[in-house]
């Protein structure tokens, strides 16, 4: 398992960057398109709710495992990544109206040695989506 770990503070409110990171059917920026597949259950904060979210040329499939609205959430990759395993877990946490983001990931990569590149990758994602709600939300 390779995992990394990325933390930015964002000069936004914490509900706010919640609105756009952690609700899996909200659109960050309009560089990055989002396809809900399965509704998630609304008793569950929206748990279990498939989506493709796709960034460039990066499309993947994706679950929301857990939300903890506007706290935390965790989701996995589905299919779209050459991966046997995507593990992510995200923290917003408030700093005087501003939040701080802290983004997990551990990866098991479906072929050998691909850990570096697959971390190299998925971090250019989330600094992506990151830098699309800083860019046109702040």
């Amino acid at each position: 398992m390779t995992s990394f770990t990325l933390e930015r503070k964002v000069n936004l409110p914490t509900e706010k960057v919640w609105s756009l990171i952690g609700d899996f059917a909200a659109t960050p920026g309009p560089d990055i398109k989002v396809e809900v597949e399965k509704e998630g259950d609304p008793k569950k904060a929206g748990a279990g709710i498939v989506r493709i979210i796709t960034i460039g040329k990066v499309c993947v499939k994706e679950i929301l495992d857990s939300a903890n609205p506007p706290n935390s959430f965790t989701y996995r990759i589905l299919s779209g990544a050459p991966m046997k395993e995507y593990i992510g877990r995200v923290n917003f946490k408030d700093e005087d109206g501003a939040t701080l983001i802290h983004w997990q990931v551990d990866i098991k990569p479906k072929i050998p040695f691909t850990g570096p590149i697959l971390v190299k990758i998925s971090k250019g994602v989330v600094n992506g989506i990151i830098d699309a709600v800083e860019k046109y939300h702040t």
